[in-house]
């Protein structure tokens, strides 16, 4: 079993204004000029957006899946974890966002912008009414889970209609009265991500001492076992207190005719301001 140890944290991102009413910026729904402000992202949702642009390879997986990003992710960069979980439930609420449960090897909580999952449902589902009924009335659906109950009576979908969301990846059977809110090929990216993790964990733990500096690790040619990436992991560690991430800084005196602020900007050019990945008894 995994020990959970501190963390230090960067911080990437300043304080920013709440989310008020519909207003969302990845929602699209920033119209006007008066709205601007109010289409400003919380930290969660500027979190996402970062995570979405530039973490996920997207490049990778154009076609078989949407950018699919951690619940963990998020707390490498927002340390309020409570914060955290507060603003998606908001988001979802809003249908800006949608959480959902994976269940393999191990529980993974991801995020996809509700704009990506929609896109993502009508090209890989077949063209049928209860398809785009369903992404319509998802938002009133704010748990991982649905009741088959629930389907039936309270929104009317029909048996059949039921075994076509399950068809198309939609819906994965839970018990023989629930369901797991899903999305085609969620299988796939659990596979991928779950091998990914293993081949990244395995490299820190066979490296002097059980750490490596983060930049010689994103160095290391393991696209073939880590196609989400090194980074990608590396965010779902540090969030899930995985391993311990501290910066090494360059200590060294400057010279006559170096300004500190040269000293740093050089240092960091030169791979000497580098993040520190350690692994701490990780299973």
């Amino acid at each position: 079993m995994s020990k959970r140890i501190s963390i230090v944290l960067p911080d990437f991102y300043g304080q920013r204004k709440k989310l008020k009413g519909n207003h969302s910026i990845s929602s699209g729904n920033c119209l006007g000029k008066n709205e601007l402000f109010e289409c400003l992202p919380t930290d969660t949702e500027a979190g996402l957006i970062y995570l979405k642009n530039r973490v996920f390879p997207l490049t990778k997986f154009e076609g078989l899946l949407p950018p699919i990003l951690l619940v963990n992710q998020v707390y490498t960069i927002i340390s309020n974890k409570t914060a955290v979980d507060k603003e998606l439930n908001l988001l979802q609420s809003k249908g800006v966002i949608r959480v959902f449960k994976l269940v393999g090897a191990e529980t993974v909580l991801v995020v996809i912008f509700f704009k990506d999952l929609t896109e993502h449902v009508i090209k890989h589902c077949p063209e049928k009414p209860v398809i785009n009924r369903f992404l319509k009335i998802l938002p009133q659906v704010q748990d991982v889970i649905v009741e088959k109950r629930f389907l039936r009576e309270e929104l009317g979908f029909l048996e059949q209609e039921i075994s076509d969301l399950v068809g198309c990846g939609m819906l994965t059977l839970r018990s023989a009265a629930s369901y797991w809110l899903s999305f085609p090929n969620s299988g796939e990216f659990l596979r991928i991500y779950f091998k990914g993790r293993k081949s990244v964990l395995g490299t820190i733990k066979k490296s002097k001492f059980s750490e490596i500096l983060q930049p010689e690790l994103e160095d290391r040619n393991l696209d073939k076992s880590v196609k989400l990436g090194i980074k990608y992991h590396i965010h779902d560690f540090i969030g899930a207190e995985l391993v311990k991430w501290a910066r090494q800084i360059d200590v060294s005196p400057p010279t006559e005719s170096s300004s500190p602020s040269n000293v740093s900007s050089g240092a960091e050019s030169r791979g000497m301001l580098a993040p520190r990945v350690e692994v701490r008894g990780c299973s």
